[in-house]
């Protein structure tokens, strides 16, 4: 645990020391968005992410430093995740087709899956330990990485959603890791890391929003939380904690990747939504009279239930 001290220290800084100059240089620049879910839809800027990337890697390569011990897990992590930030950055500037989003993530994964090798075994519930072999390199690590690094980016579009889905999941999978050992304690460290970068964002981030994850955030966000789970073996875990998503995935596809998670607001700052839901915002929306961070609230209650859902399973072999 005290390793890890330092590192999150660098991490805490540098994201709130970034950030500010990030919002100022995106306004100078243009990069900026409609905050939609408010009356008079102030424009924010949107290139937030580039913040909790910064702190991110600082602290990362600070516990590095520290302990040359984590070279592999670090470099591995770093290395994918890196490459799926500049994806999402690239998205921001020059939208890209969604076929170039959905399929890079495949080639980010590659370190990872040569981090892997030597170990191919999942821990499935009710079934027990599962040696994938050769597809544990080819069909499972890329594809793990790719759900979680597009997912992410679907079930966004609130002030704060995005980033405390991001703390609660990582919370998690440092829970899980501070009571392993080994490379799940490692990786543990760097979710550790990752949590207080987004928590240091979260001052920002908040309801009303001074500023948004854009797609290098939530590209970014979604391909650590991907790389930690694999690189520290957690996948049960990251399973579960990505249901949501699952669900988001399902809803928007109903609507062939079309539908929005905003939702319509009246002049009291109050959210609806009266068609069929396109989100789980929508959903939650449907529930009763909300504000924006109500919303959110309601999704980050979710989110952590099936957080404490996914710390049970991943440390606990089920079978029938």
């Amino acid at each position: 645990m005290l390793d890890v001290l330092v590192p999150s220290i660098v991490a805490l800084v540098v994201t709130l020391f970034s950030t500010p100059w990030i919002l100022k240089v995106s306004r100078e620049r243009g990069f900026v968005g409609k905050d939609v879910n408010k009356p008079d839809r102030p424009e924010v800027p949107s290139l937030g992410g580039l913040g909790i990337l910064s702190g991110f890697i600082a602290g990362s390569f600070t516990l590095l430093v520290e302990d040359p011990a984590f070279e592999t897990i670090v470099s591995a992590v770093m290395l994918s995740s890196l490459i799926i930030g500049l994806l999402g950055l690239l998205d921001d500037v020059l939208n890209l087709k969604q076929s170039v989003r959905a399929i890079m993530p495949v080639f980010a994964s590659v370190p990872l899956a040569v981090y892997s090798v030597g170990h191919s075994v999942i821990s499935i519930p009710f079934v027990g330990l599962v040696n994938f072999g050769l597809l544990y390199y080819v069909i499972i690590v890329p594809a793990a990485l790719t759900i979680t690094s597009n997912a992410f980016n679907m079930l966004e579009g609130l002030n704060g959603l995005g980033t405390g889905m991001g703390v609660i999941m990582a919370a998690a999978l440092a829970y899980i890791g501070l009571r392993g050992n080994g490379v799940t304690s490692e990786a543990g460290d760097l979710a550790i890391i990752l949590a207080i970068s987004l928590i240091a964002f979260l001052y920002f981030n908040k309801y009303p929003a001074k500023i948004f994850l854009g797609n290098v955030g939530t590209y970014f966000i979604g391909s650590v939380i991907g790389s930690i789970g694999i690189s520290g073996y957690m996948l049960t875990a990251l399973a579960v904690l990505f249901i949501p998503y699952v669900i988001e995935f399902v809803l928007k596809a109903r609507t062939k990747f079309k539908g929005i998670s905003f939702g319509q607001v009246d002049n009291d700052g109050y959210m609806h939504w009266d068609s069929f839901p396109n989100s789980l915002t929508h959903v939650v929306m449907k529930m009763g009279r909300m504000r924006e961070y109500q919303v959110v609230a309601v999704l980050w209650g979710m989110e952590l239930v099936f957080a404490i859902g996914a710390v049970v399973l991943q440390s606990t072999v089920i079978r029938i």
